[in-house]
């Protein structure tokens, strides 16, 4: 196994290897790669004031012409924002940044009190209009944030980047999104320990597809009063979820699926969320799950 990893999205990127390379062959790949997941970030980031999505959020109201790409996952947050009623609200950026987080995480300033006022109306239904060709549309009053269904776009359009370079078993992840592709073996893809233990707390098998983990354990900070916060919303009141479900991790055959189903169930919490795995892995949308819970407890359905 052959690996190699860099720093992006405000995480850290792996790239796993089996097919044989050389070491020059890994770095280029490793270079590409890296370009490749750069060019996602000038269209994706919420932080790049100069990025395709902070221009459409300074331009609510407006139609704009956008990327394909940008357009493509916006229709893909419509979708999900209608299918889970309202759960997964990709339209929560100006809350995002009235708690502080309005800079990439390791930017984070903590000195400063954050308003927990909310005055967030939650819409009823998707306030972006997505017209012919690339013109998008949002309604004045909301900001986008993509967060980890961009995120998990972006592995996955990266991975069959690399798969079209020949590549036929390996794995790339970035920041708890993992995309694995093999020709032979299912990959053992191991779920992170959110209680604090090194050693991972299960694992999920994989062979084609993907496993998305979301989380209250990592992205918290403690504002000057005290209080603790994280970076995971309630979209129907604009403040941190409070919610017992510690992290939630997702394998389906999508990693944007995957993604949306482990925010979803998280915010449901650990017995709310079982129920709404348990029904979208009936229904064909995700094979497996694993949920820690606050109470320490590890719900794994594989």
């Amino acid at each position: 196994m052959q690996s190699t990893a860099f720093r992006a999205m405000g995480t850290d990127v792996e790239f796993f290897v089996e097919d044989w390379l050389t070491g020059p062959d890994l770095a280029s790949l490793a270079c590409q790669l890296e370009a490749s997941i750069r060019r996602y970030e000038r269209i994706f980031s919420r932080f790049d004031p100069a990025s395709h999505l902070s221009r459409l959020n300074r331009q609510a109201g407006c139609w704009l012409e956008v990327p394909a790409e940008l357009y493509e996952v916006l229709q893909l947050a419509a979708h999900w924002f209608e299918q889970t009623r309202g759960y997964f609200d990709p339209f929560v950026g100006e809350d995002m940044r009235r708690i502080g987080y309005s800079v990439s995480f390791d930017q984070l300033d903590v000195t400063v009190e954050p308003i927990l006022a909310s005055t967030r109306v939650p819409p009823l239904r998707p306030p972006i209009e997505l017209g012919p060709g690339s013109a998008v549309r949002l309604q004045p009053g909301y900001e986008v944030d993509l967060g980890g269904i961009a995120k998990g776009f972006i592995v996955a359009r990266c991975t069959e980047e690399l798969r079209a370079q020949g590549l036929r078993n390996f794995a790339l992840s970035a920041g708890g999104d993992v995309q694995v592709v093999s020709d032979t073996e299912p990959w053992p893809v191991r779920v992170a320990n959110p209680f604090g233990a090194a050693e991972p707390i299960g694992t999920l098998v994989v062979q084609r597809g993907g496993v998305a983990t979301s989380g209250t354990y990592k992205r918290r900070w403690q504002t000057p009063s005290g209080r603790v916060l994280h970076h995971l919303l309630d979209p129907f009141t604009g403040l941190p979820a409070d919610t017992d479900a510690l992290s939630v991790s997702v394998c389906a055959d999508e990693l944007s699926t995957a993604e949306v189903l482990a925010k979803v169930a998280l915010l449901l919490g650990a017995d709310g969320g079982t129920r709404y795995l348990d029904a979208a892995r009936e229904a064909g949308l995700c094979s497996s799950f694993l949920i820690a819970t606050t109470k320490g407890d590890v719900i794994l359905c594989n």
